[in-house]
């Protein structure tokens, strides 16, 4: 019945999904159409060298010229991340407390499905999700690259898109247990979003401020752009971290979810 309710629900947001897979898509174009500029700018390099050293690592501005750094200053280490974490924390907030909130969880409930079920349908359908934005991250920054002659090592390059849509599925999978765990979707979007507000402000600030060095692999932003693949050894832990993470939270969810009284 899982299968179901999956087909189901990404039926439901495959529109969606494909808006923001678009708009993924022309922000990442659009960012390889200026590299041209960029590389045949020395001004430009000199001027991010010149950046306080913090500063530079917490933009991720280490190297600005290569087609690596370019693309992991300009997309991985910001931007894209952020707006993957909006999607997903989106997505799993109206996964389940959505549906309760407007009343439609009462009817799912009713049919021959258990709240496990549901839960497992749900969840999947935003990894699924997920799978699909990151893959038009991962193609439309391969072409992009390719059509202004920069070369991309494509095991660095699936591992930097690998890691963002990783850390946006932990997010997500945060808010789908909070809202699937309360019933109100309010509360876990507000509270997903003050923790990747707070885990930011540590991964960022952790350069610059002493107190914070030691906090800094708490946060999942550590494991997702604390570090970039183009640079270095390729090293997949931190994917794995980030995977086992979103998932351990979704199953601390069940317990709360089976016990709960919906729509009270």
């Amino acid at each position: 019945m899982w299968s179901e309710l999956l087909r189901d629900d990404l039926r439901n947001t495959r529109r969606n999904t494909l808006w923001w897979a678009l708009g993924l898509a022309l922000y990442v174009a659009l960012t390889w159409a200026f590299y041209p500029t960029v590389r045949d700018n020395p001004d430009i390099a000199q001027f991010a060298q010149r950046l306080p050293e913090a500063l530079r690592e917490a933009f991720g501005m280490q190297d600005f010229v290569s087609p690596g750094g370019y693309a992991w200053a300009r997309m991985f280490s910001l931007l894209l991340p952020i707006t993957l974490i909006i999607y997903a924390v989106r997505a799993g907030t109206r996964a389940i407390a959505g549906d309760e909130e407007q009343g439609r969880l009462e009817l799912l409930l009713a049919q021959p499905v258990t709240r496990g079920e549901l839960l497992l349908g749900r969840a999947l359908s935003l990894a699924v999700s997920l799978v699909v934005l990151g893959l038009t991250v991962f193609v439309v920054t391969l072409l992009g690259a390719r059509l202004v002659a920069a070369e991309l090592d494509l095991a660095r390059l699936a591992l930097a898109s690998v890691q963002v849509t990783l850390l946006a599925w932990a997010l997500g999978a945060l808010a789908l247990a909070v809202g699937t765990g309360t019933g109100r979707p309010g509360l876990a979007s507000g509270l997903t979003f003050a923790f990747t507000l707070g885990a930011y402000l540590v991964h960022s600030l952790s350069p610059q401020v002493e107190a914070l060095k030691s906090l800094r692999t708490v946060s999942p932003f550590w494991y997702a752009i604390g570090e970039s693949p183009f640079r270095g050894e390729v090293n997949v832990t931190n994917a794995f971290v980030l995977l086992l993470a979103g998932t351990l939270v979704v199953l601390l969810a069940v317990p709360a979810f089976l016990r709960r009284d919906i729509g009270r």
